[in-house]
């Protein structure tokens, strides 16, 4: 089971959770959540990826908000994890992602080399992850507006991946099909789309937008990619 921390930050320490294991050295992966923060769900993610022997980390990007915490799945909880992913400056999301990678190569479970994975809003910061910071990879899952930063491929040279729904009513197909076009000439970047999946489509709690199969298929593509880096 994966621990709180505190991520050294400007003086401070920016709360995390963070999951290693118990022997030996791999891949490291900072999870930038969704807008709900870090939930059940990240923390599972977190430690299952612990179990499989990949140290992660997942920083809470809204600490410094005046909602820090966790905000349940509702329609109301949307609406303020929205408003609350909005009020989260750019460069400082950048930052946090920055102070993690740091972090995680200072631990002996990380064999040096960091990738970043992101979840819905967490997707968007994939790209900048790699096109700032000099990671292994980046992976996104349903990640929301990511066709809004995709002039920053042009900085990326390291493996993408991104997995979409094609029922996704956040990154619709019109989105999705960006990215493809962004990925299109590149030997090191791939876009799954997966039919039936919603938003979400990754997360258990989330009921019926929950899709099984295609999750696991996800996390099947998704380890085989870290086993490559």
């Amino acid at each position: 089971m994966g621990q709180d921390i505190g991520v050294s930050y400007k003086g401070g320490n920016l709360p995390a959770y963070f999951a290693e294991p118990s022997s030996g050295s791999g891949v490291g992966v900072v999870i930038v959540t969704a807008i709900f923060g870090v939930d059940d769900d990240t923390k599972k993610i977190v430690d299952d990826l612990a179990a499989k022997g990949v140290p992660a980390i997942a920083p809470n990007m809204f600490w410094q908000d005046e909602e820090s915490g966790v905000i349940a799945v509702s329609p109301e909880g949307s609406e303020r994890g929205r408003e609350r992913a909005a009020r989260v400056g750019r460069d400082d999301g950048n930052a946090y992602i920055g102070a993690c990678i740091d972090d995680l190569r200072s631990r002996e479970t990380c064999n040096g080399k960091v990738t970043v994975m992101g979840f819905c809003f967490g997707g968007s910061y994939v790209v900048q992850a790699a096109a700032r910071f000099d990671v292994a990879g980046g992976i996104s899952f349903h990640g929301s507006f990511v066709e809004n930063f995709l002039g920053e491929m042009t900085d990326v040279s390291c493996p993408l991946a991104f997995h979409y729904g094609d029922n996704d009513a956040v990154a619709p197909m019109a989105a999705i099909e960006q990215i493809q076009a962004a990925c299109e000439n590149r030997e090191n970047a791939e876009v799954y789309v997966y039919p039936g999946g919603q938003h979400g489509y990754m997360f258990p709690s989330r009921g019926a937008g929950y899709l099984a199969e295609a999750a696991q298929l996800s996390w099947d593509r998704t380890f085989e990619f870290l086993n490559k880096l």
